[in-house]
């Protein structure tokens, strides 16, 4: 659902993926064959990933290199992606740390447009170690998936916002 691509592993979203991230962290786990179905699909989103699902359902990523390449390149690039929006997010607790990798795993680091006002707020209050604040903001995000299916991501946000409150 929503503009997502084809996910494969541990929430590598070949619709946010490019060829060069692709052929440097994931292209040995499969064969030739299976690295080539999948680099068709590299880039479509939303109504065009889904329909070309049933091509490449049938490869599989072993947990054993989906962690390996969770490990190697999705954590590094959305942490580092994090830390571009929010400087001061490694002062912060764990799991305020944490919930906010989740955010900008989930929704990417752009902080342009009205259904980014809340992450640009929190930036201020990662400077101050807001906890409270920062919670309220990442309910607030909650506005943008209200009656569209998307329940998980509603619930997602909830305890994100938990997590944060945690820390206070």
């Amino acid at each position: 659902r929503g503009e997502s691509g084809i996910t494969m592993g541990i929430g590598a979203d070949l619709g946010y993926m490019s060829q060069e991230e692709f052929n440097k962290h994931f292209s040995s786990f499969f064969t030739e064959e299976e690295a080539s179905r999948l680099k068709s699909v590299i880039g479509l989103k939303g109504l065009k990933a889904k329909e070309v699902l049933p091509k490449i359902k049938d490869i599989q990523l072993s947990w054993e290199n989906a962690s390996k390449a969770f490990v190697s390149w999705t954590l590094p690039k959305f942490w580092k992606m994090t830390n571009d929006i929010w400087p001061n997010v490694d002062k912060l607790s764990e799991k305020a740390q944490i919930a906010l990798v989740s955010i900008v795993f989930n929704r990417g680091n752009s902080i342009k447009g009205s259904s980014r006002v809340e992450m640009v707020k929190i930036k201020d209050l990662v400077e101050n170690k807001d906890y409270k604040g920062i919670a309220t903001e990442i309910r607030s995000m909650k506005r943008l998936w209200g009656d569209k299916g998307l329940d998980g991501l509603l619930k997602r946000r909830e305890e994100e916002a938990k997590m944060v409150e945690s820390c206070s």
